[in-house]
């Protein structure tokens, strides 16, 4: 207890010694107090403590009570005493008063301020919170954007993969993580995530030759058109064979065939060989992170130079 609620405490005790002096004084009684309360009239002890534990209350909530007593209140009076119940949080909004006891403007004041702190730490985080249910894509770089108002964390199967501030955009590198988890203000959400799927390689085929096509005319026009869908495209392509090919950009390449550049070096090439002749290539696709393969082939057919 501080030395100031204790100067308050024997205040308060020196008041009440005071008030019973001055009750049998006014009595008549000369100071002997076993002459002058008897058995019947004293304040039992029941009563006198349950005083005491009242003021201690009150002093344990830091307030200094104003005691006034009313010295033609007859002392027997003090045997009805009821100390009144001290909630165990200070009491605002108005003055308090259990009987004559009072606390002053000043510590209503202090006490009201106090409770207003207390109601400001209890009002709710009003933090803006917005977990993504987007899905992102395995295999693959991810962009999402944070539109609430704390720090973003995506978690793919336990590993932090990006932490995305307030109201930004964030640009990611998602493996071969099942779920991702976004954490954010306390609150999390679990969301599976999507396969990379396989690119897709189609060839159309132009002019394709026959067994008595000209290997000088196929090799002047576009034979073959490839054509490479992804939705996320990170991919190497290697075209392979006897031919020249033209990357037309947006997953697209022509293809022309480039078997002999004369008729001299066609005659040597196919010296052992049989009409028709036949010349093919391959186009392979190779997701660089996913690893996916995919490969197709074409073939030209020939008759002569």
């Amino acid at each position: 207890m501080s030395k100031h609620n204790r100067d308050v405490k024997f205040i308060i005790y020196q008041v009440l010694y005071i008030f019973v002096i001055v009750i049998i004084t006014m009595k008549g009684a000369d100071i002997n107090l076993e002459k002058v309360l008897t058995a019947e009239d004293a304040v039992k002890k029941t009563y006198a403590d349950s005083l005491k534990k009242y003021i201690d209350s009150m002093l344990a909530l830091g307030l200094v009570p104003k005691i006034e007593l009313d010295s033609l209140r007859n002392i027997a009076d003090l045997k009805n005493f009821v100390a009144p119940v001290i909630p165990q949080m200070p009491v605002t909004g108005v003055l308090i008063q259990p009987g004559n006891v009072q606390i002053s403007q000043e510590d209503y004041n202090r006490l009201k301020e106090k409770d207003k702190e207390e109601v400001k730490q209890e009002i709710p985080n009003n933090e803006n919170i917005v977990l993504p249910t987007v899905p992102l894509v395995q295999f693959t770089k991810n962009s999402l954007k944070n539109n609430g108002s704390s720090d973003l964390q995506v978690l793919g199967d336990g590993t932090l993969l990006a932490t995305i501030a307030p109201g930004q955009t964030g640009t990611f590198q998602v493996m071969g993580q099942k779920t991702v988890t976004y954490k954010q203000g306390g609150q999390s959400r679990n969301v599976n995530t999507r396969e990379n799927a396989k690119p897709e390689v189609n060839i159309q085929q132009f002019k394709a030759g026959s067994e008595d096509a000209s290997l000088r005319e196929l090799q002047s026009i576009i034979g073959f058109r490839v054509t490479i869908k992804d939705d996320y495209p990170q991919y190497k392509v290697t075209i392979s064979g006897p031919v020249k090919f033209e990357d037309k950009g947006n997953g697209v390449y022509d293809i022309k065939l480039f078997y002999a550049g004369s008729k001299s070096e066609f005659e040597a090439r196919t010296a052992n060989m049989s009409a028709p002749f036949r010349a093919s290539f391959n186009v392979t696709v190779k997701d660089e992170i996913a690893g996916h393969t995919v490969s197709r082939s074409g073939q030209y057919t020939f008759g002569d130079w």
